[in-house]
Order: C-alpha cells, then sequence, then structure tokens
C-alpha cells in the first residue's frame, strides 16, 4: 500500500513532461536542425545575398554511421600523410548563367596580312581591313593596270579592228566584235566615246580608223573626209592617207555616177556600162583591198539588174525568162560570194511563186490544168532549194529545208485535186 502512491507521483510527473513536448504528424517529418558552420566560417548577414557555390560532382552518399568518425583519429591521419597543395584562391563570384545559352564568340579577327611593306604601319593595315575606313585606290588601280591607260585603251580598240580590217568582205561575212556586232560600226561608236572622254587626244590615229571604217562600209565621202585630214599632216601615215584618197575619189565618183534611161533595155544596158567600169577598178586594184570593195559593187549592181527584171516581168517580153537567165548568170558569175546561197533561194522562191501563179490562172480541177507544166515549174524550185538544204555549216539550210517541206506538201495538194 505505501508504494501505491509513489507509483501515482511517478505517473503524474511523466504525463506532465509528454504533454510539454510539440507532437508532430506521423506522415510528416520533423525540420532539420540547422547546420553549425566551423569556426573559420562566419554567418553571413540575414540580407546579404547567396553567394554561388562551386558546383562539384556528388560523391555516393554514405551511410549515416559512416559519416560520423573521431576527430582525434582525423588528426592523426592528417598528421602522417604529406601536407596538402595550398589551396587557389576561390573566383570572385559572377552571375550563374544558364547551361542553354552560350556566351557570344570574340569578334573574328582580321585576315592575315602579308609582310609589311616600309613606311607601312599595323593601324593602316587595320584601316584597309575596315570598309569604312578603307582609303580610295583609284589612283594607285591606274597607275598599276595598264588597260586604264590612254593610250593603251586606244590600242586596244584600234587593235581589235586592225585585225579583222583587210578580211575579204566579198567572199566571207562582215566580221563580228565580242559583242555580235558589226565590227566597223562597233568601231566607229567606240572611238566616238573615245575622243568625247579624251578630247585633242592622237587625232591622226582617229582619223586614220575611222577612214578605214567607212571605206569597209561603202561610206566613200566621209572616208575622204576623214583621210584628208591625215594626208595633210606630218603623221608617218600620211602617204597611205594620200594613196586611199585618190582611189576613193574614183569609187565615189563612180558610185554616185547617175543611170539615165527611158526605156527597160536602155535601162539594163546602163547598168552593164556601170559592171564594166567596176570591173576595170577591180583590175586595177588587184592584190588589194580595195578589189574586194569594186568586187561588192559589182555585185551590187548585177542584183539590181535582177530585181528589176523581176519586178517588171510582166511588162516585158518573155520576161519570166529573163529573169531565170538573170539568175543563173548571177549565181554562175558569183561563186564565191557570200551571198550565194541567198541567191538560190530566191530563184527556188521565183520558181514556186511561177507555180502557183499557174494554179491561181488554172483550176486544178477543170480540164485547162496541165500537170505536165505544174509539176515542171515546181520541180525546178524542188531543185534548187534541195542543193541549198544539203550545205553544212550555212544559215541558209534550215530555211532551204522548211521551203523544201512547204513546196512538197502544196504540189502533193494540188496533184490530189487535178486528178
Amino acid at each position: 500500500m505505501q508504494t501505491l502512491p509513489v507509483f501515482l507521483l511517478s505517473l503524474t510527473l511523466l504525463l506532465g513532461a509528454g504533454c510539454s513536448v510539440k507532437r508532430w504528424p506521423p506522415w510528416s517529418s520533423p525540420p532539420e536542425a540547422p547546420k553549425q558552420l566551423p569556426a573559420s566560417e562566419t554567418a553571413p548577414p540575414a540580407d546579404a545575398p547567396p553567394t554561388p557555390q562551386p558546383v562539384t560532382p556528388s560523391a555516393p552518399s554514405a551511410a549515416p554511421g559512416a559519416l560520423k568518425w573521431d576527430f582525434s583519429q582525423r588528426s592523426e591521419h592528417e598528421s602522417e600523410a604529406a601536407p596538402p597543395p595550398p589551396e587557389p584562391t576561390p573566383p570572385s563570384p559572377t552571375p550563374s548563367v544558364s547551361p542553354a545559352v552560350t556566351p557570344p564568340a570574340p569578334p573574328a579577327s582580321p585576315p592575315a596580312q602579308a609582310a609589311l611593306s616600309p613606311g607601312e604601319s599595323k593601324t593602316s593595315r587595320l584601316r584597309d581591313w575596315i570598309p569604312g575606313l578603307r582609303p580610295s585606290t583609284k589612283k594607285s588601280e591606274e597607275d598599276s593596270n595598264p588597260q586604264y591607260v590612254t593610250e593603251e585603251d586606244l590600242l586596244k580598240v584600234v587593235g581589235e579592228f586592225q585585225r579583222v580590217a583587210a578580211k575579204d568582205t566579198y567572199r566571207f561575212p562582215i566580221p563580228k566584235d565580242v559583242t555580235g556586232a558589226n565590227v566597223n560600226k562597233a568601231t566607229l561608236r567606240r572611238l566616238q566615246d573615245y575622243e568625247a572622254k579624251h578630247p585633242g587626244a592622237y587625232p591622226d590615229i582617229l582619223a586614220f580608223t575611222r577612214g578605214r571604217a567607212y571605206e569597209s562600209l561603202h561610206e566613200y565621202d566621209k572616208a575622204i573626209a576623214q583621210y584628208q585630214i591625215v594626208s595633210q599632216s606630218k603623221h608617218p601615215l600620211n602617204t597611205e592617207a594620200g594613196k586611199a584618197v585618190a582611189i576613193l575619189t574614183q569609187f565615189r565618183d563612180l558610185q554616185k555616177r547617175p543611170v539615165t534611161a527611158t526605156t527597160p533595155v536602155a535601162y539594163i544596158e546602163a547598168l552593164d556600162r556601170h559592171i564594166t567600169a567596176w570591173q576595170e577598178l577591180q583590175t586595177q586594184q588587184a592584190g588589194t583591198p580595195y578589189a574586194a570593195l569594186a568586187r561588192e559593187e559589182e555585185e551590187r549592181l548585177d542584183q539590181a539588174k535582177v530585181t528589176f527584171l523581176l519586178l517588171n516581168r510582166h511588162r516585158l517580153e518573155d520576161g519570166n525568162a529573163s529573169v531565170a537567165v538573170a539568175f543563173d548568170q548571177l549565181i554562175k558569175k558569183h561563186t564565191e560570194s557570200k551571198h550565194r546561197y541567198r541567191y538560190q533561194i530566191e530563184l527556188g522562191d521565183f520558181y514556186f511563186t511561177l507555180a502557183q501563179e499557174y494554179v491561181a490562172q488554172n483550176d486544178p480541177q477543170t480540164l485547162q490544168f496541165d500537170s505536165a507544166t505544174f509539176e515542171e515549174v515546181g520541180r525546178a524550185a524542188l531543185r534548187v532549194y534541195g542543193q541549198v538544204a544539203q550545205e553544212d555549216g550555212v544559215i541558209e539550210k534550215l530555211e532551204a529545208k522548211g521551203k523544201l517541206e512547204a513546196l512538197e506538201a502544196y504540189m502533193a495538194r494540188i496533184g490530189k485535186l487535178s486528178r
């Protein structure tokens, strides 16, 4: 009985102590106690910003028991081991950068420069590299590049023209420049541009070159005027220019000689007299470029004769036969001409026209239509077209093929109607 009061008193004390302890719910854990800093470190003030800590790879977590080790054992271990190297000074705190953001790359360095010349500094090289500070190099380029020099520019124009100036333009087409234009016309335009940029520079050379270009274009008056400028000067080309003036004066007088006639026959006879005069000039200038010019003038008159007969064939007696004979003479006389295939195509067109005129005058579905006459004229055109269509390397070949196919289709259609 004496122990009962003692037991109740102990129980009362235990219950009072338990009520004074704060209890936590079973599903939550009590807060961790704040970490205590070592004695060497001081706690930062409450309002100071947090200091970023360097990120180090975390070691595998050890058991709670392994973390509790004796401080005395650590001291003994460090005393036996070698002294550690001095710790590096921690870097100054910098703002943290997100791993996904890449810091901007530094600006590219200027390209490698060659060795500096005497009197040249790195600053001048750097200014040349910067577009805004780059000095003008126009003067230096003109001094170093010969194509910008006045004499070299003129030599380029004259040299390109002289390279083809002596070409036989009767046998071969007129030469073209690099742009595909007539070299004579292009040279005149370039000389005009050069004279505008350099007034008064090399007047004798400009005049002589213009004279060559004008005579190739059969502009004899303009060519004589340019040659006279050189012949009256002290330039070494004055002798040759004087000869050109004498020859081109004959060409100009004969070209401007009027053709007086009152009848078609008289007109043809006047053309023949002019043709004979050009043949005489051609003989006199044999072996020179002027022979080709005289030959071209003779060919021009032969073409004029054929054109006159072709336009007046219905007014002349046997006009169609006269045109055919004139075409045949033109083709046989100028077999070396650059226009010989053009003459053959024109002859085929003439025969084609005769066939169409015959069909227009005689209906193929009537008894007046003669198939033999129609086929004779048509076959003559086919023969001429076929000759040109077999030539390789001429621009008239494609045209002749097209006309040949058109004529064959036309003759086939008329043949069906005449049956």
